[in-house]
């Protein structure tokens, strides 16, 4: 009797146990499904509003159409998406036709609400559209945002008041640019570009100029992006208050190089005796882009560098000064009186023959012999 008890209760375990694995699959299988549905609803939405809107968006290169579809919620944040996008992709009085049809259909207040919503894809959304409306009156809001530890917020609030007023945030942002060692010099070149190629290099020099030497050192080395000469002036002010960390020094010889102004030839060649091998290496290779033809001797010089890499830019730097030919760079490597010193100019003296002969190359032989 007692065994008999023992089997039922183990047939009850077991078919209690088969229940609830079929009743689990079942609610797996039906969750699923319910995502599945979810997800179908949200892109027949999604196309539904993308539909409607977009052509109403670019009506909006010639006018803002007279008569706008109504929005709820859910449709409004994929407007947002395509508002964004076509404004990024014009230019011009078309983007005044956006912001009125913007306003029109409460944009601005929409994406104020939104600016503190809990999910951060919404808050990014929103830091995006007011930037590109120029929303002032979230300033407040945005400068406390710089200051968070994420740095996709900050960033993108700190393009939004350079977008809303470029003169105004430039003060609130360059003691951020100094501090902040999780934003990518980059990133910072390019939130500057709606504000011009020359106050960006100006805010992110000054910037540099107080950061740390690592920070300061990245920023300094992303400047040549920007192609303008106003990043000069306080770096150069710079290394006249002392000398800088050699991260920083090197960044600096960098910009000079790239920026090519005769006014620093006399700070490169300071540093071409510098103890540090990787400032001497810099100095050398902006001396190549700079220097003038007295600046042969200084370069044959650093050929017999202890450090490896200062010999290689060198002789790099010597075979593309603006007057150099392969004769003359003949002529300087017979002079060379070390086997080192010639060996580091050979690749550069060949490289400099091919670069002679290509032209000759796509000439037909007939054509060379007429």
């Amino acid at each position: 009797m007692l065994a008999l008890d023992q089997s039922n209760l183990t047939l009850r375990i077991g078919s209690l146990a088969a229940i609830a694995i079929y009743s689990a699959v079942f609610l797996l299988l039906l969750g699923i499904l319910l995502l599945r549905f979810i997800r179908l609803t949200k892109d027949r939405r999604r196309r539904t509003v993308t539909e409607t809107w977009r052509p109403l968006l670019a009506q909006c290169v010639v006018e803002v159409p007279e008569t706008l579809p109504p929005l709820t919620t859910r449709d409004h944040i994929v407007l947002l998406y395509l508002w964004n996008h076509c404004y990024e992709s014009i230019r011009g009085e078309a983007r005044t036709n956006l912001k009125e049809l913007a306003k029109r259909t409460g944009t601005d207040q929409f994406a104020k609400e939104l600016l503190h919503a809990r999910l951060l894809r919404r808050r990014l959304l929103a830091i995006v559209t007011l930037g590109h409306l120029q929303e002032r009156s979230i300033w407040n809001d945005l400068a406390a945002m710089l200051q968070v530890d994420n740095a996709f917020v900050s960033l993108v609030a700190a393009k939004a008041l350079l977008q809303i007023d470029a003169k105004e945030a430039i003060p609130l942002l360059v003691p951020v640019l100094s501090r902040r060692n999780d934003w990518s010099p980059l990133k910072v070149v390019a939130m500057f570009e709606p504000a011009g190629a020359d106050i960006a290099a100006e805010a992110i020099a000054k910037a540099a100029c107080e950061a740390t030497p690592e920070i300061g050192a990245r920023l300094i080395r992303h400047l040549a992006a920007t192609q303008s000469q106003h990043a000069l002036p306080p770096l150069r002010a710079l290394l006249k208050k002392g000398t800088p960390p050699d991260d920083v020094l090197s960044a600096c010889l960098f910009l000079f190089g790239e920026c090519s102004d005769p006014r620093d030839v006399a700070t490169i060649r300071t540093h071409l005796s510098h103890p540090t091998w990787f400032v001497r290496l810099q100095a050398a290779s902006a001396l190549g882009k700079v220097g003038v033809e007295e600046d042969e001797g200084r370069l044959i010089a650093l050929l017999s560098d202890e450090h490896w890499w200062v010999c290689y830019r060198a002789a790099e730097a010597l075979s593309n000064l603006p007057w150099m030919t392969i004769e003359r760079l003949t002529q300087l490597c017979e002079a060379l009186t070390t086997v080192e010193a010639k060996e580091h100019l050979l690749p550069f003296m060949a490289q400099s023959h091919v670069k002679t002969d290509q032209p000759n190359a796509a000439i037909p032989p007939q054509v060379r012999t007429a």
